[in-house]
């Protein structure tokens, strides 16, 4: 059980760092399979920020 404790570190790691930088890094990478793994994660990262925004009571679509 302790790679499920890895996966989520990285995973609140990610959803603490900065978007910019996660698809600058994305972005720039040059191994493709990096490069996949990095977009996942910051789809992750993103999807983690829009649910909680869309819980936001002030928040009106």
């Amino acid at each position: 059980m302790a790679d499920k404790n890895i996966f989520e570190e990285l995973f609140l790691e990610a959803e603490k760092t900065n978007l910019q930088v996660l698809m600058d890094n994305a972005l720039n990478e040059k191994d493709p399979d990096k490069k996949k793994v990095l977009m996942a994660i910051y789809t992750y990262a993103i999807g983690k920020k829009q649910t909680e925004l869309l819980k936001n009571k002030e928040f009106v679509i």
